[in-house]
């Protein structure tokens, strides 16, 4: 894809709530017309036998999600084992992380992040905020009937059990899946949110934080922007600098979230992926999660604001990152296996 064409698909998707546009040029991996499940099982299960790890990368990678799934039967069917079990078993590490994500369902790989997210001691609250503002009401919505499904307990329940104060309440909204995503603006409200979002900021005035901030949960993407136009007129000051001195902790991180995510959502995530990598050791099930999950509908985007953002190619950063066929495979996927 040159560079004209993906400047203009960022243009497009600069307000993130244009879902109905075609993810086929922004998408990464596409179905393979071409595609026979039970030649594949075949060959996998040779690949599988002889730990031919780029042999089952290519297989793997080649396909959709969809797709992935149409192996599972015939594999099962003809060798009698689960595909995602004998991988566990034939490999490890980080390999075997990549492989198990990319055969995960999108649905699944979010109620097992969103899991992993709130067990055991301590939360990890980035990873919540990461996914829950990034994901569309219909994807909520499939989220949470999975996660009780495999959990036995709701999606609610865990992160209302695992977080506090208007951070979870702030949570608990987005999780509702009630967001507008008509991307319109109401305009006769914009000044009034603005207002109410200022006056929180004064302990006297009796609003509170929670209050004026929740409609960046349930409105549209574009009239949060331009609520945030208002504020900066209102109060002669970027947001940013008022988030920083009213705002703390895990809830001013989720606000910004919404906001970001409302404006530039390939940005917010080039950001995440850039997160994951910096510092001592890389965050590797980040990396797989948000690569995974976007490359069947915006990676093209990620990978161009990616550039932007830090001035190299995302295959650069992996190639840096991380190692033999665990980057292999993680620079094929970005990589893509058509052009629309």
């Amino acid at each position: 894809m040159t560079l004209k064409i993906t400047l203009k698909l960022c243009k497009i998707f600069e307000n993130s709530e244009t879902e109905s546009f075609s993810v086929m040029a922004t998408a990464k991996i596409h179905f393979q017309p071409m595609f026979d499940e039970v030649v594949a099982s075949e060959r996998l299960e040779k690949a599988l036998r002889n730990k031919e790890k780029l042999k089952v990368l290519e297989i793997l990678v080649a396909v959709n999600n969809t797709q992935r799934q149409m192996l599972r039967t015939p594999y099962k069917t003809r060798y009698g084992k689960d595909l995602e079990e004998e991988i566990k078993k034939v490999f490890s590490g980080e390999f075997e992380d990549f492989l198990v994500a990319l055969l995960q369902t999108p649905t699944k790989l979010d109620v097992t992040e969103l899991h992993r997210a709130v067990k055991g001691l301590g939360t990890n609250e980035k990873n919540l905020i990461e996914i829950l503002t990034t994901r569309n009401n219909d994807e909520i919505e499939a989220a949470k009937n999975t996660f009780f499904m495999t959990y036995q307990k709701s999606l609610e329940d865990a992160i209302s059990a695992d977080t506090s104060g208007d951070f979870r309440r702030l949570l608990i909204v987005i999780l509702q899946a009630k967001r507008d995503e008509s991307g319109t603006v109401n305009a006769l409200h914009v000044a009034t949110h603005a207002s109410q979002i200022l006056k929180s900021f004064d302990k006297k005035s009796g609003v509170e934080k929670f209050d004026a901030f929740k409609i960046f949960a349930t409105a549209s993407g574009a009239h949060v922007q331009k609520v945030i136009e208002e504020v900066e007129r209102q109060s002669g000051k970027e947001f940013g600098k008022l988030a920083d001195k009213e705002l703390s902790g895990d809830f001013k991180n989720l606000v910004l979230a919404l906001i970001e995510t409302s404006k530039n959502r390939p940005r917010f995530l080039a950001n995440a992926i850039h997160t994951a990598t910096k510092g001592m050791g890389t965050r590797d099930k980040d990396l797989i999660r948000i690569l995974v999950s976007r490359s069947e509908i915006d990676l093209v985007l990620i990978e161009y604001e990616f550039q932007v953002l830090f001035g190299k190619p995302l295959t650069q950063l992996i190639k840096e990152e991380c190692k033999a066929e665990y980057r292999d495979g993680l620079t094929m996927l970005v990589k893509g296996n058509s052009r629309p």
